[in-house]
């Protein structure tokens, strides 16, 4: 009888044993792989998920691409990556025939490096202990001149992507004749042609005859490459190279006929 009881204890802790070790070497390694299959299984799903959405949203994108890149076409004819002088004055030409006036003076002065607008000072806190600078005296014998500044408050904007190695701006003056309307027509066309041109100033002038004499200033644009890390000062020069300069031919309109042939004065230089 006591026999029986210690073979019926050991036999009932031989089965917890092998209980336990089953859990420990099989059932345990076999949940926590599981689980770690199921955490790299929500990863994966995760980004699954992730690049569901991002080939949605460049299917989307894809959609706009011909809009794209006709815009892009068209900004570039409006800052080419050369001077193309004698194409923009070609165009001048066609526009001043179009218009109805005479091109009587044309000039394409020295290129001008882009400059990026210098941030707006900090204004100086009440409490601050930076010292204020002494002001200038002014002379007397002359009145001291206000110089426009920049609005409180605002900078200009400005990309780190466009600097002085890959912008340029050409001065550009045109002188026409012609009445108002056509002159009006003329410089309309030349603000919204295909190439850039932004004016900053324009003086007019009626001669003997009646006409009018109309001078346009301003300027027109080249951007060598924004999307290049370091521009070569090489493709500058090479960009800014003068091409031949056609003569414009006089329109055929209603204005003085002693008007001359235009010739531009001088031409882009390095």
């Amino acid at each position: 009888m006591q026999t029986h009881r210690i073979l019926s204890a050991f036999t009932i802790f031989l089965m917890v044993v092998l209980v336990a070790a089953g859990w420990f070497l099989v059932a345990q390694p076999q949940l926590a792989a599981a689980d770690t299959a199921n955490t790299a299984l929500a990863g994966v799903q995760s980004q699954i998920a992730a690049t569901q959405a991002n080939i949605t949203r460049l299917i989307s994108q894809q959609k706009k691409l011909p809009g794209l890149t006709k815009d892009l076409a068209a900004l570039r004819l409006s800052i080419p990556s050369a001077a193309d002088s004698s194409e923009y004055i070609n165009g001048l030409d066609a526009l001043a025939a179009a218009s109805g006036v005479t091109i009587t003076d044309l000039t394409l002065n020295d290129p001008v490096v882009y400059s990026s607008p210098a941030p707006a000072a900090p204004a100086a806190s009440a409490g601050g202990s930076t010292p204020s600078p002494t002001p200038t005296p002014t002379p007397t014998s002359a009145p001291a001149t206000t110089t426009p500044s920049t609005p409180m408050g605002w900078t200009a904007p400005s990309d780190p992507r466009i600097n002085s190695g890959n912008f340029i701006a050409i001065p550009v003056s045109v002188t026409t004749f012609g009445d108002w309307p056509t002159t009006l027509t003329f410089l309309k066309g030349l603000q919204t042609g295909q190439r850039l041109f932004l004016v900053t100033g324009i003086s007019t002038e009626l001669d003997t005859t009646g006409a009018l004499k109309a001078t346009v200033k301003g300027y027109i644009y080249v951007l060598l490459d924004p999307a290049s890390a370091k521009i070569d000062t090489s493709k500058a020069e090479a960009a800014l190279t003068p091409t031949p300069t056609p003569t414009p031919t006089v329109s055929t309109s209603p204005n003085p006929s002693g008007s001359s042939t235009p010739t531009p004065t001088t031409s882009p230089t390095p």
